[in-house]
């Protein structure tokens, strides 16, 4: 088996393995130290979290805790519009991860109604840059769950990273990772299965879009810097980092493919 291969993450010039470490479900279950300390294990160098997944922070810093700080990359994110609220989030992240300066921090679930919020006076990208003069953290970040937000974020040229979703039932962001490319902005994926209880809702079919394939189908875009699979348990772990360091990148007809089925998945599935 290959080693992982790692690609830059935009203009932050931080390289990424490709398959990083989603860590919003590891609270939710015992296993969950265990899980990322065989993340970190196997090489995965990319951990994404944030305030609001109910201790996932300080999970994070357990593991972490006494290991070699410069082997892996920290992101995670504040929900907070304001300066001081975002200024007050990092402030506990830091606390909570154990550590004195946060790799990457996100503005978190950015909508177009909060866009003039954040970045007006006053507002949460006004307290990052700040947190960034000081050596609290060395890059910034926006996600969206919004096509409008991120193309914001990304022609704005203040943000050094987006994370978006994008799968064979979410492809309406492809566009904004052309367009993240061609201004050097990193790009991070978020839900590559499909969303929250996709696979098991796909397993009521019969379909060639297995977990694997969709994994398959976002790593082969090499406009993508990093794809962040949420996990729970090792056994994924080690599933994902399999797959990632043997896949073969798709050729555009198999895309079209997975693009093709998973319209006709959906059309299905209204019809429930």
């Amino acid at each position: 088996m290959r080693e992982f291969k790692k690609r830059r993450l935009g203009r932050t010039n931080l390289m990424v393995t490709e398959l990083g470490f989603g860590a919003m479900n590891i609270p939710d279950v015992m296993e969950g130290e265990e899980t990322l300390r065989k993340a970190l294990e196997l090489g995965i160098n990319f951990i994404d979290t944030a305030r609001v997944y109910r201790g996932s922070e300080y999970l994070i810093g357990k593991v972490i805790e006494g290991g070699r700080r410069e082997s892996f990359i920290i992101a995670t994110k504040t929900p907070r519009r304001s300066r001081d609220g975002a200024l007050n989030d990092l402030d506990k992240s830091l606390k909570s991860l154990g550590i004195d300066k946060i790799d990457l921090y996100q503005l978190h679930d950015v909508s177009p109604v909060d866009w003039n919020q954040v970045m007006g006076k006053e507002g949460a990208l006004e307290g990052l840059k700040e947190a960034r003069e000081q050596g609290l953290i060395d890059h910034i970040g926006l996600t969206s769950h919004t096509v409008e937000a991120l193309e914001k974020a990304v022609d704005s040229g203040e943000f050094e990273t987006v994370l978006l979703k994008y799968s064979p039932f979410e492809r309406e962001t492809r566009r904004i990772i052309s367009l993240a490319k061609e201004r050097d902005v990193g790009v991070i994926v978020m839900k590559p299965l499909g969303g929250l209880g996709m696979p098991a809702t796909l397993r009521g079919y019969e379909t060639h879009l297995d977990p694997k394939t969709l994994l398959r189908y976002v790593l082969s875009n090499p406009a993508i810097s990093v794809v962040i699979p949420g996990v729970r348990f090792p056994w994924e772990v080690e599933e994902n980092v399999a797959l990632a360091k043997s896949y073969e990148p798709m050729a555009s007809e198999e895309i079209g493919l997975c693009d093709d089925e998973a319209d006709a998945l959906l059309g299905k599935m209204a019809m429930r």
